[in-house]
């Protein structure tokens, strides 16, 4: 990886963590905003960038909250629904992959937080279905939320931005539409 590509993921993962303050409480997790910049790095940058956003946002998250068994594994949940979004990206458009990409956090992100949570906070792997329904209804909120705000923006972006940035950046790390 080059130096840009860590610099963008950079400026990303600390949207994301910044995201991840706007959030709310509920009885087991808080649905909040933190994907939303790792989807939108999805759709606009190579799946590097996206993946290490989504590390940065877990990492950065964890030492926020004090929660590392939940946000660091929902963090690479997200860096692996960041990735899937990218490679959907190819077969529909931007729109599209972002909320089918949203609804993948419920394999990837709710399925590492609850393996998370059910090993290292109960430690009893057999409670894995029991924690993943448990955190159902704020993955769901979460999911909703990212994925109207995530289509938004990146409807918001247009051709000139993506250039302005391929320009930046360099079209290696920036993903051009057509």
């Amino acid at each position: 990886m080059n130096t840009k590509t860590i610099a963008t993921a950079g400026i990303f993962g600390a949207l994301a963590l910044m995201m991840t303050m706007v959030k709310v409480p509920m009885h087991f997790g808080n649905p909040n905003l933190g994907s939303t910049p790792v989807s939108i790095s999805a759709v606009m940058f190579t799946p590097g960038v996206s993946f290490l956003t989504g590390v940065i946002k877990g990492i950065g998250a964890s030492m926020w909250t004090g929660q590392p068994h939940i946000e660091f594994a929902a963090g690479i949940g997200d860096a692996l629904m960041a990735v899937f979004t990218f490679y959907v990206m190819k077969f529909m458009r931007a729109e599209k992959a972002l909320v089918l990409g949203q609804l993948s956090r419920y394999i990837f992100t709710s399925s590492l937080i609850a393996l998370s949570v059910s090993v290292f906070i109960n430690g009893n792997i057999m409670l894995f279905p029991e924690v993943w329904v448990a955190i159902f209804p704020a993955v769901t909120l979460s999911i909703i939320a990212n994925a109207a705000i995530s289509v938004i923006l990146v409807r918001s972006l247009s051709g000139k931005a993506r250039s302005w940035l391929g320009l930046r950046l360099g079209d290696d790390v920036v993903v051009q539409t057509s």
